[in-house]
């Protein structure tokens, strides 16, 4: 595969998964929610925008700014995410849990697609996609977190909360 469809794959994931998230903020009623899916649909769309970005460059044939690809998910949630540990209504938790789950298939599917295009891409590209897979697996982590908890498993932050031998 070439770089432009690489690209046009990833920008297939990228709607999906931003699909998704822009339905969620419309269907979960709990404030928490609503924010926690409109900060991924908003990272999300900012994928989308870069990949189309790098599309009209590729045609162009000039050099990606790699610079303009982030994600405001690391700075913007990892300080809020404990507050969200506060219990979420049992009515709205269903909503949220299958929500979640459809997620995570999505960002461990797409967290998938960069890792494999990055193994089989070198140079500039290869660093776009390897900055992509960080991203996505940022997002997995943050997605499994916040199921973790809805499902009441007993782990918060990938880390037993509760000890069920005591």
């Amino acid at each position: 595969m070439n770089s432009q469809d690489i690209f046009k794959s990833a920008l297939t994931y990228e709607k999906k998964i931003l699909d998704l998230y822009l339905s969620a903020v419309d269907t979960i009623d709990d404030n928490r929610g609503k924010a926690l899916f409109k900060a991924l649909a908003d990272d999300e769309k900012s994928h989308v925008d870069f990949l189309e970005y790098s599309l009209d460059i590729l045609a162009s044939e000039k050099v990606i700014d790699l610079e303009r690809l982030g994600s405001v998910l690391p700075s913007a949630l990892d300080d809020d995410i404990r507050g969200m540990k506060e219990k979420i209504p049992g009515k709205m938790l269903g909503d949220i849990k299958r929500v979640l789950n459809a997620a995570l298939v999505l960002e461990v599917e797409t967290s998938q697609f960069y890792k494999k295009a990055c193994e089989n891409s070198s140079g500039p590209i290869k660093a776009v996609l390897k900055k992509f897979h960080e991203i996505e697996q940022r997002h997995v982590d943050l997605v499994q977190i916040q199921l973790d908890y809805a499902t009441g498993n007993g782990y918060w932050f990938n880390f037993m909360e509760t000890d069920m031998e005591d």
